[in-house]
C-alpha cells in the first residue's frame, strides 16, 4: 500500500511541475505578460483564469499519475516488447484525452494523426534502449558465469 502510494504522489508531483513549467514556457510564446495554464482558447470556457488554472492543475496531476503508475508495466516478469506495448497502450489511452481536454491540441484527425506518429517514435526509442540495455546485462552475466566457470 506505501508503494501505491509513494507511485501516486510522486506522479501528481511530476505532472503538476513539468505542467506548470511547460505552461509557463507557453506563456511566454504567447507573448503576454500573464500566466496561462493553457491555450487561451482553453482558458476561455472557464469562468476566470484562477478556475482554468485549477482544471489545468488536475488535468496535470491525472497525466502525471498516468504516467507514474503506468511504470509499474516495467516491474513485470514479461518481456521488454510486451512490457512496452502494454505501457503504449494505457498511456496512449489515458494521457491522449487528458492533453486534448487540457488543451494542449485540438481533437482533429491532422492533429491526432502527427501526435500518434510521434508518441509511436518515442516508444520505438524507448523499446531499443530497453532491449540494448537487457542484451548489455545478458553479455555481463555471460561473462561473469564463464569466468566462475573457468576458475
Amino acid at each position: 500500500m506505501k508503494k501505491i502510494a509513494k507511485i501516486f504522489f510522486s506522479g501528481i508531483t511530476v505532472g503538476i511541475t513539468v505542467g506548470y513549467i511547460l505552461a509557463l514556457i507557453f506563456s511566454y510564446f504567447y507573448g503576454t505578460d500573464r500566466f496561462y495554464p493553457s491555450s487561451p482558447s482553453f482558458i476561455q470556457q472557464f469562468s476566470s483564469p484562477l478556475t482554468a488554472t485549477l482544471v489545468s492543475t488536475i488535468l496535470w496531476a491525472l497525466m502525471g499519475i498516468c504516467f507514474s503508475a503506468t511504470s509499474l508495466v516495467f516491474q513485470t516478469n514479461w518481456g521488454i516488447t510486451r512490457q512496452t506495448l502494454t505501457h503504449l497502450l494505457i498511456t496512449y489511452l489515458v494521457f491522449t484525452p487528458l492533453a486534448v481536454l487540457a488543451g494542449w491540441f485540438p481533437a482533429t484527425l491532422v492533429f491526432i494523426c502527427w501526435y500518434s506518429g510521434e508518441f509511436l517514435f518515442i516508444y520505438v526509442i524507448i523499446w531499443g534502449i530497453g532491449m540494448h540495455v537487457a542484451k548489455s546485462k545478458v553479455r555481463e552475466l555471460n561473462q561473469t558465469l564463464a569466468q566462475r566457470k573457468s576458475n
